[in-house]
């Protein structure tokens, strides 16, 4: 039995990573092989962590949630569809986890994104975050004596792979949409957990973005500014702080000073019944989670209709890439073959299909992004932190094709990445339309591990 007492049979597990094993065990693996050593790649990648402990618990279900910094709060949404639809499941634990390392210190620094101090959240000279590493666990059941999840929002951006949308519209977009899944108006949030990285433009970004959904002003706080920015976990540790400051009627306190061109408007604290916390993340990825007393709105359980499917497979070896995308846009020529290989099935799958912009994107994939972990691991290891290739850390994510998928159709809906098998893609696209939380969401199962092995993509649009 777990520590807690569960039924481990009836129990899944869902975690939220960014790198997962990528953070120490795959990188020495790969150091290895470079220097013409023997090695094991077995269970140093990203759903290594998620796998290990659900087979040491004997857990019934568990997946990987890895959509950048916003993985540990959209692993709620799975976990939350997981326990509505499956009737062996009586609870799900879900997690956030992630540990520094040479891959991610050198390419944020690459990107300019660290400071050289301490972190500044909304302060007018913030100039960057801090990394930080961690890990947290809470426990959804169908019966607890704790805050309830009201409601999960999902939303994209579609605007740039690491620059947020400046107008702060997409993470509006987020928090409105965890608001309406919790059938709650904006004035009855008491407190709100915010990304607040400590970086000038996605700290310009909430600010707009909370302003424009609390108009009237909002009492918030960030651990960020305490702990540094722990990337994939950090929804799921800033999501147990937002619960334990329920738990105790207290807030944490909110950042010292607010610079004068931000419009963001504070309310004073007060005993936290509802509280909000969100997250955003590279690939315009955006999540939110509302906690509280229920009751917890009702739901209708909807149909949900298969409108069109395509499939791409390719041997392994080179790819004519011109000959399957003719008019790809500029941009497809800077994509590496996992991230094209994505586009080239959602071009087939779309074609000239209107698509409402609220559309979602959900992708599957077991061997992720470890194409470009390869090559931009490579690189690093062969001419230091600072000579790490930019624009491959970029798409070292294994939601990439989902970010620039979205960027191209205009697609604003909910996005999740998923390290697991490509069929997951359509369970989890299908529960998001049954409970409402989006109208149509695309499912794209890839694989693509390297060069020398064969492409296989698959992608189906749903409707309500």
């Amino acid at each position: 039995e777990l520590a807690l007492g569960l039924d481990p049979a009836r129990t899944g597990l869902v975690v939220g990573t960014s790198s997962g094993n990528i953070s120490g065990p795959w990188e020495r693996w790969h150091r290895a092989v470079l220097a013409g050593e023997p090695a094991d790649e077995t269970g140093t990648w990203r759903q290594a962590p998620t796998q290990v402990v659900a087979r040491e618990l004997g857990l019934a279900r568990h997946t990987t949630v890895s959509v950048a910094c916003a993985s540990g709060t959209a692993a709620f949404a799975v976990a939350d569809g997981w326990l509505r639809e499956d009737p062996s499941l009586d609870q799900v634990i879900v997690a956030g986890v992630d540990a520094l390392s040479l891959y991610i210190h050198a390419g944020f620094s690459g990107l300019g994104a660290l400071t050289a101090s301490l972190p500044r959240p909304f302060a007018e000279d913030r100039d960057g975050l801090v990394l930080g590493e961690g890990a947290a666990a809470l426990l959804l059941a169908r019966r607890g004596d704790g805050p309830e999840l009201l409601g999960v929002g999902l939303s994209g951006d579609a605007v740039h792979m690491t620059a947020p949308d400046r107008t702060g519209r997409g993470c509006a977009r987020g928090l409105r949409a965890a608001l309406g899944d919790a059938d709650r108006a904006p004035e009855t949030i008491d407190l709100v957990s915010v990304h607040a990285t400590g970086t000038v433009f996605n700290d310009n970004m909430e600010a707009h973005a909370l302003a424009s959904v609390f108009p009237d002003g909002v009492a918030l706080f960030g651990v960020k500014q305490a702990i540094g920015h722990t990337l994939g976990a950090a929804g799921a540790i800033e999501a147990a702080v937002a619960v334990e400051a329920w738990r105790r009627g207290s807030a944490p306190p909110p950042p010292r000073v607010i610079a004068e061109d931000l419009p963001l408007r504070l309310a004073p604290t007060c005993t936290p019944s509802t509280v909000l916390s969100t997250n955003s993340a590279f690939g315009g990825a955006n999540a939110a989670l509302v906690f509280g007393h229920g009751p917890a709105p009702e739901r209708q359980l909807r149909l949900v209709e298969r409108v069109a499917s395509a499939s791409f497979e390719h041997p392994a070896g080179k790819v004519d890439w011109s000959l399957l995308w003719p008019e790809a846009p500029e941009r497809f020529k800077r994509m590496n073959r996992y991230v094209r290989a994505g586009m080239v099935v959602l071009h087939r799958l779309l074609g000239g299909r209107e698509l409402s912009p609220a559309t979602g994107i959900v992708l599957a994939s077991a061997s992720n992004c470890r194409h470009v972990d390869l090559r931009y691991h490579t690189k690093l290891v062969r001419r230091g932190a600072a000579g790490a290739p930019r624009v491959d850390f970029i798409y070292t994510i294994p939601g990439a094709p989902v970010g620039e998928a979205s960027i191209h159709w205009g697609l604003r809906g909910p996005q999740l990445s998923l390290c697991a098998p490509m069929e997951q893609a359509e369970a989890e696209a299908r529960s998001l339309i049954r409970w409402g939380r989006a109208e149509a969401v695309i499912a794209l199962g890839l694989e693509c591990p390297d060069a020398d092995s064969p492409i296989l993509a698959r992608a189906s649009l749903f409707s309500a």
